[in-house]
């Protein structure tokens, strides 16, 4: 019966123990890749640097907690990188995928320092998927808060962009 009992006190220990875990991990990597405009329109490179499980963006504000006037998310490659537009429906930005929020995760291993490593390295493909947050606001842009998801769990990351 005490084997039993140290077993089940064990378990929910390491249950517990794994849920803060996650909780404390930010698996999402977000850098300021570009800006134009005064800082209006900002480039955010992203990233989810775990090994499993899909990340998703669920709402994206910038400086005091104020939805941008325009924000999408950009899929690429390196060889073809990312464009910077205060506008999403030109002639030019008709050849980059960008997409809303909801209909883009981020997939498993594609911390994008990662990835320039391996640009550096020689060894990136096309198949390395790249994802950048294309945001437009009327004011500068001085910080980004990215809420996502991540194996079910609620995460938070501000991206300063000073």
């Amino acid at each position: 019966m005490k084997k039993v009992l140290i077993g089940i006190i064990s378990i929910v220990v390491l249950f517990i123990g794994f849920l803060f875990f996650m909780k404390l991990y930010q698996p999402l990597v977000a850098h300021p890749s570009a800006s134009a405009n005064d800082k209006q329109v900002q480039l955010v490179s992203v990233g989810n640097k775990s090994p499993f499980g899909d990340i998703q963006i669920e709402e994206v504000l910038v400086n005091d907690n104020v939805v941008p006037s325009k924000v999408k998310i950009q899929v690429s490659y390196h060889p073809k990188g990312f464009i910077i537009s205060d506008h999403f429906n030109g002639e030019e930005e008709s050849e980059y995928t960008l997409k809303g929020l909801d209909s883009i995760t981020l997939k498993p291993k594609t911390d994008p320092l990662k990835q320039l490593d391996k640009v550096n390295a020689g060894t990136a493909t096309e198949d390395d998927t790249i994802y950048a947050l294309s945001l437009v606001h009327e004011q500068s842009i001085d910080r980004v808060i990215i809420k996502y998801h991540h194996l079910g769990m609620s995460h938070e990351l501000v991206v300063s962009m000073v």
